[in-house]
């Protein structure tokens, strides 16, 4: 005996036929709403890394074997409420290639709004329904993001509303549900001691090895920040215009590629950071381009010579902006509590920029502050971006489950450090939050002609 108010039979009618009106349907408008809203809203720098699935409808007998449990199948009174009770009967999921990618999306997906009862959306989140297994892990291993998306399907002349569960996780993490068969044992049942075991073991492997691989990303990312953005006349630029690597060009090359940046800035529609334009004419006109930027020593160079009168932010990471951007806050994403709107100015260039409270403000240049202590700044081994690596992975370890701040925040604060020249030494807590206050603005003056209460806000907001 199941315990449930309704037989199997009765069940599996009523499921195939919920199925192919409303869950199947569902499945299809959910995951174009989320392929459409990551395609809008990341430089395609960032989209190629992730992939979003076609999504999964429940199977039928995974579907009862999960009603059965006592948790599900005391709520459930009729065939009718089963759809409230079970929220991952249409399940959608979104891979990564490293960690800092799943937190964009994150921010992206609950930057969505949330649902209200007596709406139709197109895809809004469902309020309370974020559930981190990255920071808490299940006993098995298991490690995620779970959100809970809220589409709508005909049913008529009305719409019906359906729950749809979003996992996101990295492509490592993806691995090891297939791996260890996470993601097809049957709800309630136990798989034998040495599986668990073995999947444990191989899950924290996994972890600390999207760990090494977000260092390495992250390395990379600052070492192309600099390719990009190092000041024609510095010693960085002068050395990579006197290299032997620097590979001499055909004129023609040189020309088309300057045309391939005239025609694409003069399309762009909003704000677009330097490395994801400078990766597209890499991706065009091959990776050679980007040794020695045809012996201009740097992209940006490069690009101010191609469009004299082109709109670049001052302060790295450097954004070009549209010909007839105009600064305001024009993202569609509502502006968080305890966030002063001038942010969304730079948030609106920015798309990674931190909208933190206080609170997890305070605490981030405290961790990271504590980090700094611990490194060994006189070790000539490792360079400046190894120590930034560094310190913001022992800043994360510092997090408590009551603020628990993202590594991708931690380190975004951080890059202050390494793009203002103050990197070098111990730092305190107020040292951090002056520099990351101090940059923040001119990065915000970069884009903007903020008024003075404007200003004022945002100081009082990061500090």
């Amino acid at each position: 005996m199941s315990g449930l108010p309704f037989t199997y039979e009765e069940f599996s009618e009523w499921f195939d036929i919920y199925s192919r009106k409303y869950l199947e349907p569902a499945k299809v408008s959910a995951s174009k709403a989320l392929s459409e809203h990551l395609d809008g809203e990341l430089p395609e720098i960032e989209r190629v890394r992730l992939k979003v699935s076609p999504g999964r409808v429940k199977g039928k007998e995974r579907a009862w074997k999960k009603l059965e449990l006592a948790k599900y199948r005391d709520r459930v009174k009729s065939l009718e409420e089963i759809p409230e009770v079970i929220d991952d009967l249409v399940g959608l999921r979104v891979t990564c290639n490293n960690k800092s990618d799943v937190q964009r999306v994150v921010d992206l997906v609950r930057a969505l709004k949330v649902f209200q009862a007596g709406q139709e959306p197109v895809l809004e989140q469902q309020d309370g329904s974020f559930r981190d297994y990255l920071e808490q892990p299940k006993p098995s291993g298991y490690r995620a993001i779970h959100i809970n998306l809220c589409t709508s399907v005909s049913a008529g002349l009305k719409r019906k509303v359906i729950t749809c569960e979003l996992q996101i996780r990295t492509l490592l993490q993806d691995g090891w549900g297939e791996l260890t068969h996470e993601d097809t044992y049957k709800p309630g049942s136990t798989p034998p001691a040495l599986v668990k075991t073995l999947s444990r073991r191989m899950a924290d492997l996994l972890a600390a090895v999207d760990d090494i691989a977000q260092d390495l990303r992250q390395e990379l990312d600052r070492l192309s920040t600099k390719d990009i953005e190092t000041s024609p006349g510095s010693p960085a630029s002068a050395a990579a215009v006197g290299s032997p690597d620097v590979i001499a060009f055909q004129p023609a090359i040189r020309d088309a590629a300057s045309e391939y940046l005239r025609n694409r800035v003069a399309q762009l529609q909003r704000p677009m950071d330097l490395a994801s334009l400078a990766w597209e004419l890499s991706r065009k006109f091959g990776q050679e381009v980007s040794q020695g930027w045809f012996g201009l020593g740097n992209f940006k160079s490069f690009l101010k010579e191609s469009i004299p009168n082109v709109r670049v932010t001052d302060e790295p990471p450097s954004y070009v902006l549209p010909g007839d951007y105009r600064s305001g806050g024009t993202s569609k994403a509502s502006t968080p509590p305890g966030i002063p709107t001038a942010a969304m100015i730079l948030r609106d260039v920015d798309r990674s920029f931190p909208l933190l409270d206080s609170n997890r403000l305070n605490a981030a240049y405290s961790q990271l502050a504590e980090a700094s202590q611990s490194i060994d700044w006189a070790d000539e081994t490792t360079n400046d971006i190894g120590r930034l690596n560094e310190m913001t992975r022992r800043a994360r370890e510092l997090n408590s489950e009551d603020l628990a701040i993202s590594r991708t925040n931690l380190d975004y604060i951080a890059k202050s450090l390494l793009f203002s020249g103050n990197l070098g030494h111990p730092l305190s807590t107020a040292e951090i939050k002056s520099i990351y206050s101090t940059w923040t603005i001119k990065r915000l003056r970069s884009v903007a002609s903020p008024s003075n209460r404007q200003v004022g806000a945002i100081k009082k907001w990061l500090s």
